[in-house]
């Protein structure tokens, strides 16, 4: 999160209160925030007691297949 400048609270927003969601492969989850122009992409791994933030970073289009413009 610190190379692309993406702090703690917005990271943190992003995850409880996603425009949208989905899960990866893996068995993530992808968090999806519209922000201004570009769309912020957190992607998280729930555990029992806690979710772990495994990246945070800008995109400037949403995912395939959203229902975003």
């Amino acid at each position: 999160m610190r190379r692309y400048r993406i702090g703690d609270a917005l990271a943190e927003d992003a995850v409880r209160s996603a425009d949208w969601e989905e899960p990866t492969v893996s068995g993530r989850l992808n968090c999806w925030k519209r922000v201004a122009e570009r769309f912020l992409r957190v992607t998280v791994r729930e555990e029992p007691e806690r979710i772990v933030v495994i990246s945070a970073v800008f995109k400037r289009q949403p995912p395939a297949g959203s229902a975003h413009p």
